[in-house]
């Protein structure tokens, strides 16, 4: 099923990809650890992405501020991965 929500364009597609599996694994864990969890598959897809094409990998903090703008938007994980991919230095 397509996502309506998803980014189109790398690297923002597969950070978003990489969130949505993470936020999958939710139920049964508390809030802190699946924050956690979320925040470190989307800097670690970052900063893969990062290596693999000679951009600059976000810090964590770059992540972590870019899930804070991104809180309480219907198209959370859109935001966030466009975020993150604009830290990057990537064009949309």
């Amino acid at each position: 099923m397509d996502d309506p929500l998803r980014p189109r364009m790398e690297p923002a597609s597969l950070i978003y990809d990489a969130f949505q599996k993470e936020a999958e694994k939710r139920d049964g864990r508390e809030f802190d650890e699946w924050l956690n969890a979320e925040r470190q598959a989307v800097f670690d897809a970052a900063k893969a992405y990062a290596e693999k094409h000679g951009l600059t990998a976000p810090t964590m903090t770059q992540v972590i501020a870019r899930e804070r703008l991104a809180e309480g938007h219907t198209d959370y994980g859109a935001k966030w991965a466009i975020g993150v991919a604009d830290c990057m230095g990537t064009k949309r």
